[in-house]
Formats: C-alpha cells, sequence, structure tokens
C-alpha cells in the first residue's frame, strides 16, 4: 500500500477515542478480514500463540520457576504454537525452566 493510500485511508477512518470513529473502524476491518480469510487465520494464529506465551509464563511463575533471561528470549522469540504447547506440558512437572525449554 502506498503511503499516500495509506494516509488517506487513516484520514477516513480518523483518529481518537470517539465511539462513532471507532465502530467504523470495526466495520472496516471486519470487512476486509472476512475478504481476506488468509490474513483473518494468520491474525487468530498470533493470538494463539500470544496466549500459548501467556499460559506458558503463568504456570512457571505458579511453579516458582524463575527464567533467566536468554530462557525469556527464548519464549518471547518462539512462534511455533507446536513447541509452546509442549513446553507448557513439560512446565506442569519440570525441575526447572531449562527443563521445561530443552
Amino acid at each position: 500500500m502506498s503511503s499516500s493510500v495509506r494516509e488517506e485511508l487513516l484520514w477516513w477512518v480518523g483518529k481518537g477515542e470517539d465511539p462513532e470513529v471507532k465502530a467504523r473502524e470495526r466495520e472496516i476491518l471486519q470487512a476486509l478480514l472476512g475478504a481476506n480469510p488468509d490474513v483473518q487465520q494468520k491474525l487468530v494464529e498470533k493470538g494463539r500463540v500470544a496466549e500459548a506465551r501467556r499460559a506458558l509464563r503463568r504456570v512457571l511463575a505458579q511453579r516458582q520457576l524463575a527464567l533467566r533471561p536468554e530462557e525469556e528470549a527464548r519464549i518471547e522469540g518462539c512462534a511455533e504454537l507446536d513447541v509452546l504447547e509442549r513446553w507448557l506440558e513439560r512446565a506442569v512437572t519440570a525441575e526447572s525452566a531449562a527443563d521445561t525449554l530443552k
């Protein structure tokens, strides 16, 4: 998308917290996502990955398994849902955060 088209679109949508503007933004996004199921699927996948990261961190915190900075970076950098889910399963019984991320 060219910068001029982007600027025009942003101008048309408007800015701020006005409820009418927010409603118009939602309407536009719904129309665009409805026309682009592949983009919609990518957004859903990103949400699932983000939630898996949060769940993993919650389990580790509840079990008082501290993350070193490199382990935290590894979790944050992981974009594969199956890997995050595997780590989450391990976090339930692992002896350490390092054991979780093997």
